[in-house]
């Protein structure tokens, strides 16, 4: 991985939508690491250090909202990752006001829409 490439942790249980994230944002030039949930993620975070986390919020094990109150627990500099909500969830805008995230994509989306949410958040 390239030092100065920008870091993000995909958080999404269906892994063909995971998939398709990690094609498309490599393609875009960001280092990708994919979670299938929030307790995977978490494991994840002290190591990969993203500089951007991709949350699903609806997910098996640990859904996004604990994942988010885990993450805040977390020593200062993993707490402080930037979080962008991607989800179809009907309650996705409002969660993500109340989780504090840096943005919100709502599914189905468009790439551009979630590659501008992260490029803000980071």
């Amino acid at each position: 991985m390239d030092e100065t490439q920008r870091r993000v942790l995909v958080v999404e249980d269906d892994d063909a939508i995971a998939l398709v994230l990690e094609d498309l944002l490599v393609s875009e030039g960001f280092a990708v690491q994919r979670a299938a949930n929030g307790s995977v993620a978490l494991q994840l975070l002290p190591e990969f250090r993203p500089d951007v986390i991709v949350l699903d919020l609806m997910m098996p094990v640990l859904d996004g909202w604990g994942f988010r109150v885990r993450q805040r627990a977390m020593p200062p500099e993993i707490a402080a990752i930037p979080v962008v909500v991607l989800s179809g969830a009907r309650e996705a805008t409002t969660a993500a006001i109340e989780m504090q995230a840096a943005g919100v994509v709502v599914k189905p989306f468009v790439l551009d829409a979630l590659v501008e949410a992260i490029q803000k958040a980071s």
